[in-house]
């Protein structure tokens, strides 16, 4: 459970906020209402996010307090429980008070069913934590940059981020013979640090960030050794052919082709050792999918997964607690350090030395005002495709064309629940483990998205007793995910607003279009497997009843009202032939900056519809090649 520090709030704002938290989580006879812990724990978590946020935080549900006076003649928290519900649903009802209740919603949800008691309550599984870690000689290689107090580095290669990109180009060069330098932002965990608890991963693994345009969209950013690849589903798709045919007519090339990558994507695959998943691991819902699409004549799959030895043992975007998953931090980062690679966590890299038109080696803020200076014979920056952008666009380099920051894809996300006779239990398994891809051409994906006990309050849009009665029938619930493929790559990474990223993203009527088509897709699909009733994360419409399907099919929803997430940000350092056009050529070097390689999902050249960790761990192999043939 998190610490308190330092509460800011005023009394009357936290009576302001204990009221708002209590409508929100009334709690059950099974399941606690929310309280006056909450409210700190929210405060913290606001804080910790950014504390330029708390008296915003603060002044939001100030004046959320004041709204109920139209209507009530009184302030909400003077408000009977009863009367506090119903300004809840007709809040819940408008368009004009989504935005701000998704936020207030979210945050209390997260603090709250984090709590282990509640998740007690609520039948989640019991975690038994390591009692000993083995103490591998690699971890010697692991040096914490606020501690380094041996001066400046000299390497052949110098990787910026221990990701899906950089792990593996840091290895492949490591293995090579070259001296290699690993800086990662974030620290290096470990499986006891894994607890399952949803709070405390978004504030150690994650770099929280949110797009903002016509709806607001959270990003997920893992933001620790191994990246996303250690907090992720561990779900492992190639590039779809069209998607890589494309690319080659894009690109005038056919060095992307389906026949050129299948020699990287091999040998991804059995480094990671990716295999279908596993029945019990699946758990109930595999069979629901299957009996639905069947029913439909609807093709479906086991998805493919980078586990070796999964026992379905916690909530994989928090951490693995048994190392199943073979994550960058447990693969290729080893197999690196074991080849002589150093690694440096705690730094933040903020400046790329540049001399006479070519990269020499970064700067790194270590923390407490030191920094740490690596000078190399090749900079390659593994970032992502947000940390990337922002790093270029603060030094304003490499952006002759103009376009850093621009062309990226989100592959929003949304998901319908769908209620059955018999149970599910969808929390004692993997969150993605088995799929539709019938769909899959046209822009749609259909997996499975299993919920921790945790999480699984943040899949419904609603609060109130609607929220509660709800969960009380989450045992019997089917949860599926649609994933799309972006019509347009119209988002931007505009820089940093007080340490945050500024990014915008517009759904456009397609993307729209996609996420309402897939929603109606699976409510089918859970029709014919024999589900009674739907729970789409839709604000204006938090429940269908079968009868209603045909009504929901023609209701495309506006931007606003869809509760939407993504953890694929791609695109935002173009890759092209032509320098005034695209960021990095096709051996992924930079344009401006010779001997500056960016080989992250920054350089993807366009959304694939899929899940996109395998797709930029074989691109980074094969510019590993091309980064090996420039060091000669």
């Amino acid at each position: 459970m998190m610490s308190f520090k330092n509460p800011s709030l005023s009394e009357t704002e936290r009576r302001v906020a204990a009221a708002l938290a209590q409508a929100l989580i009334p709690g059950t006879a099974r399941i606690p209402a929310a309280d006056a812990q909450d409210v700190e724990r929210a405060e913290e978590v606001i804080r910790e996010f950014s504390p330029v946020l708390v008296k915003p935080w603060a002044l939001l549900q100030r004046g959320m307090d004041l709204l109920s006076l139209p209507r009530t003649g009184k302030r909400f928290r003077d408000l009977s429980p009863a009367d506090r519900e119903t300004v809840l649903k007709g809040w819940q009802s408008g368009q004009a008070m989504r935005a701000p209740l998704s936020v207030l919603s979210l945050v209390y949800k997260l603090v709250h069913f984090d709590d282990p008691r509640v998740q007690r309550c609520m039948g989640a599984r019991v975690r038994e934590q390591p009692k000993t870690l083995e103490q591998p000689r690699w971890l010697e290689q692991i040096h914490k940059a606020a501690e380094w107090a041996e001066g400046d580095l000299e390497c052949d290669v110098v990787v910026v981020g221990t990701g899906s990109g950089g792990a593996i180009v840091g290895r492949e060069l490591a293995e090579r013979g070259h001296a290699v330098v690993f800086l990662e932002r974030g620290e290096h965990y470990r499986r006891d640090a894994f607890t399952g608890s949803s709070v405390a991963a978004h504030q150690k693994f994650y770099r929280g960030a949110a797009s903002l345009g016509n709806a607001v969209m959270p990003i997920f950013i893992g933001e620790l050794v191994g990246g996303s690849t250690a907090v992720n589903g561990a779900t492992c798709f190639r590039t779809p052919p069209w998607v890589l045919d494309r690319w080659c007519e894009q690109l005038g090339t056919d060095e992307f082709s389906a026949l050129s990558m299948d020699r990287w994507f091999e040998k991804v695959e059995g480094n990671i050792e990716v295999a279908p998943a596993n029945q019990p691991e699946v758990g109930p819902i595999r069979g629901v999918i299957a009996r639905g699409c069947d029913a439909l004549g609807w093709s479906h799959f086991a998805i493919r997964r980078n586990v070796n030895g999964c026992t379905g043992s916690g909530f994989c975007d928090f951490g693995c607690p048994s190392d199943a998953r073979r994550s960058m931090n447990l693969s290729y980062i080893p197999a690196a350090l074991n080849s002589g690679a150093q690694l440096f966590t705690g730094a933040h890299v903020d400046r790329v030395l540049v001399e006479g038109g070519r990269a020499v080696g970064v700067e790194a803020d270590a923390g407490g005002g030191r920094r740490l200076k690596v000078r190399a014979r090749v900079v390659v920056l593994c970032g992502g495709a947000v940390p990337t952008p922002l790093l270029l666009l603060k030094q304003g380099l490499c952006n002759r064309s103009g376009e850093v920051g621009k062309n990226l894809t989100l592959h929003p996300s949304t998901g319908v629940s769908g209620l059955f006779d018999e149970e599910i239990k969808g929390f004692h398994h993997i969150p993605q483990g088995y799929g539709c891809d019938q769909f899959l051409r046209q822009g749609e994906l259909i997996t499975a998205a299993q919920p921790d006990v945790n999480v699984a309050a943040t899949m419904f849009p609603v609060g109130g007793d609607h929220l509660m009665q709800t969960l009380e029938l989450l045992p019997r619930m089917a949860s599926l995910a649609i994933l799309i493929h972006d019509a347009s790559s119209n988002g931007r990474i505009w820089g940093e607003v007080a340490g945050r990223p500024a990014i915008t993203y517009w759904f456009t009527r397609k993307d729209r279009e996609l996420l309402h088509s897939g929603m109606v897709h699976i409510m089918e699909l859970l029709r014919a497997a024999g589900a009674r009733r739907f729970f789409p994360t839709r604000m204006s419409t938090p429940v269908v009843e079968l009868a209603d399907l045909d009504k929901f099919r023609k209701n495309v929803p506006a931007a606003a009202d869809l509760s939407v997430i993504s953890y694929h940000p791609l695109g935002t350092c173009k890759m092209g032939r032509d320098p005034k056009k695209s960021v990095v050529g096709l051996d992924h070097q930079a344009h401006d900056v010779r001997r500056l390689f960016i080989v992250d999902g920054s350089t993807v050249p366009s959304a694939l519809g899929v899940n996109p960790q395998l797709t930029i761990m074989a691109m980074a192999t094969r510019a590993a090649e091309r980064i090996h043939d420039t060091l000669g």
